[in-house]
C-alpha cells in the first residue's frame, strides 16, 4: 500500500490464505484453486505487499499443502509475488521458503530453543524476518518482558548477519478483554522499541479485540493509537476497507505520510479516477 521509490514505508501482509480458516482448509483440501486466486488477487489489489500462507491445519500434509498453495498464488500473481511462510513446523518452512520464486518472509522466528535454526534458514533463502518477542517463558506480559526478549533476538540475528532493515519485531498484541492492561502495554513498548532499539513493529491488531463486541471498531481504534506510536506494519484483512482507510488516514495525520501523497493516492484510487 506504501511504498517511497520502491521502499516499503509500511508493511501489509494479508492473512486470509489460512487453512484454519473454514472455507480455505477446505479449498485446500479439495485443492480448489480458484478460491485461492481470488483471495491471492483481492488482498495484493487491496493493498497487501506480503501474502501470508497458513497450511498448517493438515498437520501430516502440511508440507504437500504449502507447496501447493505457493505454486497457485505464484502463478496467479506472478513470480515476484512476495510470500510470507507461516508454520510451526521447520520441515515445513524449509520447504515453503525454498519454493519461493521472491524474496520471501519467514513468519515467525522466537527465541525459543526450538527456532533457533531458523535464522540460518532466513539467511540461506535471504528471506526478511517476522520475529516474536517471547521466548522460553512463554507470552510476555510486560513491557520489560518484551524489550528483554526482543534485545536477546537482535543478538542472534546480529550473530548470523542479519541487518536490523530485515526484522520486523511482533511485539505480541493480547485482548483487553481478558487482559486490561495490554493495551497500554503495547503500545508503551512500541516507542520504546522505536525509540531505544531503532527496529521495526510488526502487529496483529486485531487480537486486541478478542472475546469482545463490535471487534472492527476496537481494531481500527487501537491501529490508529499504534500508529502514531510508531507502528511500522500489520497482518490484516487488506479487503476490510475501514481498516485500510484507518491505515492511510493515521499516516497523514501523524507525518509518518509524506505531504499526504499515500493518504491522497488511496483516496483517488477509491475514487476510480487516480
Amino acid at each position: 500500500m506504501e511504498s517511497y521509490k520502491g521502499v516499503v514505508v509500511f508493511l501489509i501482509v494479508g492473512e486470509l490464505i489460512n487453512s484454519t480458516r473454514r472455507k480455505v482448509g477446505r479449498a485446500i483440501r479439495d485443492r480448489d484453486d480458484s478460491l485461492i486466486r481470488r483471495l491471492a488477487r483481492c488482498q495484493m489489489e487491496a493493498g497487501a505487499q506480503v501474502i501470508d500462507l497458513n497450511a498448517g491445519e493438515s498437520m501430516e500434509k502440511e508440507v504437500e499443502d504449502l507447496l501447493w498453495l505457493i505454486a497457485v498464488v505464484e502463478e496467479e500473481l506472478g513470480p515476484n509475488v512476495r510470500l510470507a511462510i507461516d508454520t510451526s513446523d521447520p520441515k515445513a518452512m524449509v520447504s515453503g521458503l525454498k519454493a519461493c520464486s521472491g524474496r520471501p518472509v519467514l513468519n515467525s522466528v522466537s527465541n525459543e530453543k526450538t527456532k533457533e535454526s531458523l535464522l540460518e534458514l532466513a539467511v540461506q533463502c535471504d528471506a526478511d524476518i517476522i520475529g516474536l518477542a517471547m521466548g522460553e517463558r512463554g507470552m510476555p506480559k510486560t513491557v520489560k518482558d518484551r524489550i528483554s526478549e526482543i534485545r536477546t533476538l537482535l543478538r542472534k540475528c546480529e550473530q548470523v548477519g542479519i541487518d536490523h532493515d530485515r526484522l520486523y519485531m511482533d511485539l505480541i498484541c493480547m485482548s483487553v478483554g481478558s487482559s486490561p492492561e495490554q493495551g497500554r502495554a503495547v503500545l508503551d513498548v512500541v516507542r520504546r522499541t522505536k525509540e531505544e532499539l531503532g527496529v521495526k513493529t510488526f502487529m496483529a491488531v486485531s487480537n486486541v479485540s478478542f472475546g469482545l463486541p463490535n471487534r472492527r471498531l476496537l481494531n481500527r481504534t487501537y491501529l490508529a493509537m499504534l500508529i502514531e506510536a510508531g507502528l511500522d506494519g500489520v497482518i490484516l484483512d487488506p479487503t476490510d476497507t475501514g481498516v485500510m482507510e484507518t491505515i492511510c488516514a493515521a499516516r497523514a495525520l501523524t507525518g509518518k505520510d509524506n505531504y499526504c501523497m499515500g493518504y491522497i493516492r488511496y483516496c483517488r484510487n477509491r475514487r476510480g479516477d487516480g
